[in-house]
């Protein structure tokens, strides 16, 4: 009977472990990162397409998540911007400066425009004077392309102001979904392949 009982309880452990693990699969990874499935960007109410975390030199840096309207698999239907999108970044590590990651992105434009950053030069260097700030762990970013609004560019909740250039836009959100993308297993994992943040 005792035998019974212990072989039932740990069914229910188990079954409760399980629920609890998948409840929590888009709550948070090591770093105590929220990953609704839900989010608002901008006024836009968008679900979640997928999410990952970037890594160089096997340390995290941040956790990036990408929400739309309509969820999709291929990175050149969000890339032609003809739905609202958002990028969240969630700084993880103490290791990214602003100088760290300005010259980053800098790099990141370079790659998703094959070097042809001419035409959105002026944007790209107000939106790098807005990640010149100071960054700590635990900073949130949210880059949301609204149409025919543009992107708005927030930290931790402030919006640090709006770009209107669509050609900006795709260069940016290109920067971790376009051909050359910052990091490939980011990109599967922003694209809904990958649910786990590794």
């Amino acid at each position: 009977m005792l035998r019974k009982n212990f072989i039932v309880l740990i069914f229910f452990v188990l079954v409760i472990s399980f629920v609890a693990s998948f409840t929590n699969s888009h709550a948070e990874d090591k770093g105590k990162v929220a990953i609704p499935n839900i989010t608002t960007c901008a006024g836009q109410e968008l679900q979640l397409n997928g999410y990952g975390t970037r890594k160089k030199l096997f340390i995290k840096l941040y956790v990036a998540s990408l929400y739309v309207q309509e969820k999709q698999s291929d990175a050149n239907q969000i890339l032609k911007m003809m739905q609202a999108s958002c990028m969240r970044l969630n700084i993880i590590s103490s290791k990214i400066t602003s100088e760290k990651l300005v010259k980053a992105t800098r790099e990141g434009f370079e790659k998703a425009t094959r070097g042809n950053t001419d035409p959105i030069e002026a944007e790209i260097k107000t939106f790098l004077n807005w990640l010149g700030q100071p960054i700590k762990k635990g900073d949130v970013f949210e880059f949301a392309f609204i149409p025919h609004q543009m992107t708005h560019v927030t930290k931790n909740g402030k919006e640090l102001g709006v770009i209107e250039s669509k050609e900006f836009s795709t260069a940016l959100f290109g920067i971790w979904l376009g051909n050359m993308p910052v990091d490939k297993k980011l990109k599967t994992g922003l694209m809904g392949i990958q649910h786990t943040i590794q």
